[in-house]
């Protein structure tokens, strides 16, 4: 069944377009309705300008890229943006936004967006704990300086530990021991992450200081001793950016707690007594009855009780199997209780201080919670007017295959090696020895005019298989057609010039139908879901009148 994503997905395509710059190829002025520039109407109701513009700009990238554009269709876009207004007019209209689960689904989202959006603003200028973006900044990125041998007999361990502890120069141990194969490892100082230990080896180790040896470690299936040489710790500004935003999400989480804590204390008054004797396991009066109960177990000041029916209603919704069920295991559902309480007084206490500070009418919340209902009443409508209509044959999926043939098959990969010229003319030369059977080894060894391979900027092709489209443009267009045994010439940047020896070539190889089969008919659904959404929006055309106001786009 589709949901909401796949409405979503269908606006996005609807909305994919350009961005509509003033001045390229509109009118000199735009009609103003409810204040704001106007670019088309749909019944009447205005497209403005501002939610063209915003629509697509998240959607197609920054507005600078479009300027630079000499000529812009704007047809396509704003094409798909008067449909999907179509659509949701005639969703409206019959009758699709008064269903009960559509406007239960909108009633929750808007509590949750409501509480979300006073507890972002709560938030938003939280900062993390520095002493704890450093302290585990310096965790994530510590190196330990190990030299670390391993041996299969722990006498053997035990013995070089020994030596090792009494003063011995653990690097003179260590070649020993490695050299009469007592051991394995390295006599060299390698630096490890923590996260590269192994466990047995990091709790040795969180006891040593640097310089200091380690008594014998049993590891898998046989012993170690390390010595621990420099810790360092090395600047990563990725991670330093990585556990800034880790504190910063976990500074916000505390603030948000703390927060609604202090809500809680603030609005309601618990009985606690009542809490502890209310028994919703009980056999009398049962729950039906108990689910009518009236008794306020969290008093809120200026709004209505937490009552006893009303907890009763959501351990209901919790235990879904049936509270009875859930009772025979004694103390299941009363255990729960405290908790649901809490997450009701909770919730009711974020969203009073939201409603007293106005949240509730903002434009923000507003165009949230609109934006939710419409992509919900598009979803309903294409699943209850497009998608009865849609059937799905073998010679869709097929046709579909063969048009899409490269999506489902395996890349080109192309196994080239170059020989890298200062000048033109000793790169022709010597691509015409090669044609001429001249080996390329001797040719590599022995042509002049060679830029050193360590040359900055030199782009090199050693023979490895590379896939095509990982190759640059360039490239890939002056080896485009090339078989096995061909040379080509490519005039690369920084004046320098490439003889490429074509060595293998792989084909894409396409995988069997049936293979992909199943994903095909999604894609299949979709393209078909929108030619639908296309032809019924031609159709409300004639019902819901539709006027555009830019120079040289027509309906």
């Amino acid at each position: 069944m589709i949901r909401g994503k796949m409405a979503l997905a269908v606006v996005a395509f609807f909305l994919a377009g350009i961005v509509f710059v003033p001045g390229a190829g509109a009118a000199d002025k735009l009609p103003i309705m409810e204040g704001k520039e106007v670019v088309a109407t749909v019944n009447g109701e205005p497209i403005a300008l501002e939610e063209f513009n915003q629509g697509l700009m998240s959607l197609h990238g920054e507005m600078g890229d479009v300027k630079k554009a000499v000529k812009i269709d704007y047809s396509e876009p704003l094409r798909r943006l008067i449909n999907t207004r179509l659509i949701l007019m005639e969703a409206k209209n019959i009758g699709l936004d008064k269903l009960p689960e559509l406007q239960l689904a909108v009633a929750d989202f808007s509590e949750q967006a409501l509480r979300q959006t006073l507890l972002d603003q709560h938030t938003k200028n939280s900062i993390p704990d520095q002493d704890a973006v450093e302290r585990h900044y310096r965790d994530e990125v510590r190196e330990y300086g190990l030299q670390s041998v391993h041996f299969q007999k722990e006498e053997d361990a035990a013995r070089f530990a020994k030596e090792a502890l009494a003063g011995k120069d653990f690097t003179t141990l260590a070649k020993g021991a490695l050299d009469s194969g007592v051991a394995k490892g390295s006599a060299v100082t390698e630096y490890m992450k923590k996260k590269d230990l192994l466990p047995e080896i990091e709790k040795v180790l969180n006891s040593m200081e640097a310089g200091a040896v380690s008594p014998v470690v049993s590891v898998g299936g046989g012993f170690a001793v390390v010595k621990l040489g420099e810790i360092r710790y090395p600047e990563d500004p990725e991670a330093r950016k990585r556990v800034t935003e880790m504190e910063l999400k976990q500074k916000k989480s505390a603030d948000r707690h703390a927060y609604i804590e202090a809500l809680v204390q603030k609005y309601f008054t618990l009985d606690d007594k009542l809490v502890a004797a209310v028994d919703y396991e009980a056999a009398e009066p049962g729950m039906e009855a108990m689910l009518q109960d009236k008794r306020a177990l969290a008093i809120m000041k200026g709004d209505s009780p937490v009552t006893v029916g009303e907890l009763g209603v959501e351990l209901k919704k919790k235990f879904f199997h049936g509270v009875e069920q859930a009772s025979a295991k004694k103390g299941r559902v009363n255990q729960q209780k405290t908790e649901l309480l809490r997450k009701i007084m909770n919730g009711r206490a974020v969203s009073k201080e939201a409603i007293l500070q106005g949240l509730d009418k903002s434009a923000a919340y507003i165009d949230a919670v609109e934006e939710y209902k419409n992509s919900l009443l598009f979803d309903y409508f294409v699943r209850q007017a497009i998608i009865p209509g849609i059937q799905l044959e073998d010679k869709d999926i097929l046709e579909y295959y063969n048009r899409n043939l490269a999506m489902f098959s395996s890349p080109e990969l192309l196994r080239l090696r170059s020989l890298v010229f200062a000048r033109k003319d000793l790169a022709e030369a010597a691509m015409a020895k090669l044609q001429g059977g001249t080996d390329y080894k001797w040719l590599a060894a022995n042509a002049e005019g060679q830029v050193a391979p360590d040359t900055k900027g030199v782009l090199k092709f050693n023979g490895d298989l590379l896939v095509t489209t990982s190759i640059p443009e360039s490239v890939q267009k002056v080896v485009e057609g090339a078989k096995a045994g061909d040379f080509r010439l490519y005039a690369g940047p920084e004046d320098m010039f490439y003889l490429l020896a074509i060595e293998e070539v792989v084909a894409p190889k396409p995988q069997e139908l049936d293979v992909v089969r199943d994903g095909i008919k999604s894609k299949v659904v979709s393209e078909k879901i929108l030619a639908g959404l296309d032809e019924y929006a031609k159709k409300l055309r004639k019902h819901y009148p539709v006027k555009i106001y830019i120079q040289g786009v027509t309906e």
